[in-house]
């Protein structure tokens, strides 16, 4: 207890350099836990399934994961490694009951179709109902805790129906609410074999129809990539993929299987919860950055009070001390310092985590059943505060007892050159952070302006009912009658959110494209360009089933003659194409323009777009719903900007963006706390020497500068190592996305601009002060 007083009696007496450590310590363990929590959270997805290292997703090589359902059984029958597999595919939609669907009250959720071995391969418990059988019968499904709670309330949902999509399904099983950390977000886990009893999935069993993900659990021991290469070799596969395997110059298998604990990190857009790995490296440097300029500030700090505790602690040497006792207590300082802060660091943390995650769109910040953390942080606030306090316990008892005892403490240059050291490394990290965050910036402004090619201006978008869809002609009509609305065109799916994928063979040849449904108004409605052949004539019933590519599929599929060609469409039926359109970005920025084929249909109208007049928009969108409702009063409709929609492409990007600029911007706080700190300790050791320049003449002007000088060099020594090093990271992680912006000369110089500006504001109010002092104060006792 007497060393414990001792110890806080030493950490009071130097408020200053004590308070400024502390703060320090707080904002770096602050970050440090927030991002620590976020980095292992998207870590531990997947990870809980007890079969996850045998389970296995087949994909193509740089085509992604989407692939006919029929490859999973005819995997099966030819590769006995294979223990089981699901097919899946997934959709979003209304869920509601007989009794519910009486008063309209239905409740959006995710769902899966699945085979019925997907509950014995993934670690998904039943709380009621067999998972051997609970997904065999074609009209059976398997609805979570949360949602049979929503839909029955306390009766046991066991045999009870639910509807979706106008298919009526009996629930066999009542499963535990997925984990925030699985890649597969479902409230409900319908029968993949509905498509032997519902005509509306018979496309589920059609090879044409890519459109689905095939899991596989591998027997125990088996060799991944053996498998892989079987899979390529079974003729019904090799003749699918033949087209796709021609353009692949790798040197693997076109063939691969990714591991479950992968498909979180990887995204060709069937899973959602993405994330990028390179985003967690970035944030898992961030990390080491937070601690690393913590630790310099702590020694920096520390050797700043060498000149004044060498004295005292000399003193308890001549009494009989030892030096490695002193050593002991600057450590057992550093050390409770370090434990203090992290205390401080994890109240803030309990206040704010709710507030961050809302702000970032991010998740995985609570400690609820990861309590061990906190056993984690404070052990790492211990060795922190041990490694951290060794150097400087070692350089304030380097002196002398002789020289110490009379005040003439003769420190080696070495301790002030690593502490320039250091203060040039907090530099480097804050000008790189800066450059990173200005390039990011940039990008996403690319991505916002840039012309995709199409006409979207003014254009709202409504998913549209059953309901409205047996009136579509009638409803369109309706609308046109306001001043306030231009034009009109119905599809399947919006710009942006184009999910159909289809596999035809053409004269022996095999070639696969995403397939978009659309009228006979959706080419002039966004005003797309044609290089070769005809728009769809409107109103022509001959055109319906023809087909319009775009130059990606043509260039692709290797026709010199495009519109000689016929593509096979739903029923197998042979229809021609029409017409070549100008490619444009109708997906995200991130990958180049896909092979697409426009599909005139007459019965796929999901989506209504609708131009709007400039001005009036809330009457309009207002007068749109009033409309629908006309319709379909058992509906609520939302209508939505196709803008909105466009960027939201992006947002995950974005919010992530932003969650980097918010921890550079911690580190940047932590840097400038370590100046202020360091200017407070340089200007009191120079005390005396200003007051004597300042009485043969000084201005306070050259005081200034004397004093800020050596931190515009260090700003400059970190400016000229930062550069090459941000701009190598910056370069590597635009590589990720098919269209991105230049790195231009100005972000480097404004991120050099920003970093001097930084460190002159930090430091120029403490040199000012320290030099508008009398000198008298500093000389008295000279």
């Amino acid at each position: 207890m007497l060393h414990f007083k001792r110890i806080l009696k030493s950490v009071l007496k130097y408020k200053t350099s004590s308070g400024l450590t502390l703060l320090s310590l707080v904002i770096s363990f602050t970050g440090i836990i927030i991002l620590s929590l976020y980095v292992s959270f998207e870590k531990s997805f997947d990870q809980f399934h007890e079969n996850g290292d045998s389970i296995y997703r087949l994909e193509l090589r740089g085509e992604g994961s989407w692939l006919p359902a029929k490859m999973s059984a005819v995997i099966k029958q030819n590769i006995p490694e294979i223990k089981s597999v699901t097919r899946l595919t997934h959709r979003n939609n209304y869920i509601t009951t007989p009794e519910l669907n009486k008063t309209n009250t239905k409740f959006f959720s995710n769902y899966y179709f699945a085979d019925s071995a997907f509950f014995e391969m993934f670690s998904f418990p039943l709380v009621v109902g067999d998972q051997k059988t609970a997904l065999i019968e074609p009209h059976s499904a398997v609805v979570s805790e949360k949602l049979a709670h929503l839909l029955f309330g306390d009766i046991n949902p066991i045999g009870q129906n639910i509807i979706t999509d106008n298919v009526t399904y009996k629930v066999t099983g009542v499963m535990k609410d997925i984990p925030k950390n699985s890649s597969f977000q479902a409230d409900c886990i319908i029968a993949f074999s509905v498509y032997n009893a519902e005509e509306q999935y018979a496309y589920f069993d059609r090879w044409s129809e890519w459109s689905f993900n095939n899991i596989m659990l591998l027997q125990p021991g088996s060799d991944v990539s053996a498998i892989a290469a079987k899979i390529e070799t079974i003729p019904e596969i090799e003749q699918q993929i033949e087209q796709e395997k021609s353009q692949y110059t790798g040197t693997d298998t076109f063939i691969h299987l990714r591991p479950l604990k992968e498909l979180h990190f990887y995204n060709d857009g069937f899973l959602s919860g993405y994330t990028n790995p390179v985003v967690l490296k970035v944030l898992i440097m961030l990390m080491v950055i937070l601690v690393v300029m913590g630790a310099v500030n702590f020694i920096n700090f520390s050797t700043s009070q060498a000149p004044l505790r060498a004295k005292a602690l000399s003193i308890s040497r001549v009494l009989g001390g030892r030096r490695m006792s002193s050593m002991m207590q600057i450590m057992a300082e550093s050390v409770l310092l370090a434990i203090l802060a992290m205390v401080f660091s994890l109240g803030i943390y309990w206040i704010s985590y709710h507030f961050i995650e809302s702000m970032f769109s991010i998740q995985g910040l609570e400690m609820t059943e990861r309590y061990v953390f906190i056993l984690f942080f404070f052990l790492f606030a211990l060795a922190f505060g041990v490694l951290a306090g060794f150097y400087p316990s070692k350089y304030i008892t380097s002196p002398p007892i002789a020289q110490s005892v009379k005040g003439n403490n003769h420190f080696t240059g070495k301790g002030k050159y690593l502490r320039n050291a250091l203060i040039i490394v907090q530099f480097v990290f804050t000008i790189a952070l800066i450059m990173s965050s200005l390039l990011i910036e940039k990008q996403l402004n690319f991505w916002r302006n840039f012309d995709i090619g199409i006409n979207k201006d003014h254009v709202v978008y409504m998913s549209t009912s059953p309901e409205l869809r047996k009136h579509y002609k009638a409803f369109a009509d309706e609308l046109m009658n306001n001043q306030n609305i231009v034009d009109y065109t119905y599809a399947q799916f919006i710009p942006g959110n184009v999910g159909m994928g289809w596999g035809r063979e053409v004269d022996g040849q095999y070639i696969s494209f995403t397939c978009w449904p659309i009228d006979d108004r959706f080419i002039d409605f966004f005003g797309i360009q044609l290089t070769q052949g005809r728009e769809f004539l409107s109103g022509d019933q001959s055109d319906i089933g023809n087909f319009i590519l775009n130059e990606k599929a043509v260039a692709q599929f290797g026709w010199e003659k495009p519109l000689e060609r016929t593509i096979n469409g739903f029923n197998e039926e042979v229809h021609p194409v029409v017409g070549v359109a100008k490619d444009f970005n109708f997906a995200s920025l991130k990958s180049e323009v896909p092979a697409m084929a426009f599909w005139r249909t007459e019965n796929r109208k999901n989506q209504l777009l609708l131009r709007l007049a400039p001005g009036n928009y809330t009457q309009t969108l207002q007068f749109i719903k009033n409309t629908a409702h006309q319709f379909d009063s058992k509906n609520q409709f939302e209508v939505q900007f196709l803008d909105d929609s466009m960027n939201q492409l992006y947002a995950k990007e974005e919010k992530m963006a932003r969650f980097i600029e918010f921890v550079a911007l911690w580190t940047i706080l932590l840097s400038v706390a370590g100046l202020l700190g360091l200017v407070i300790f340089i200007s009191r050791d120079r005390i005396k020497e200003i007051g004597v320049r300042k009485v043969n003449g000084a201005t306070i002007s050259e005081v200034v500068v004397l004093l800020n000088k050596d931190f515009i060099k260090w700003v400059a020594i970190a400016f000229v190592i930062a550069s090459p090093v941000a701009y190598y990271a910056m370069h590597k992680w635009l590589e990720n996305f098919a269209y991105k912006t230049t790195l231009s000369w100005w972000i480097f110089a404004l991120a050099g601009i920003l970093a001097l500006g930084i460190a002159l504001l930090t430091v120029s109010w403490q040199s000012w002060r320290a030099a508008t002092r009398n000198p008298v104060e500093a000389l008295r006792y000279e």
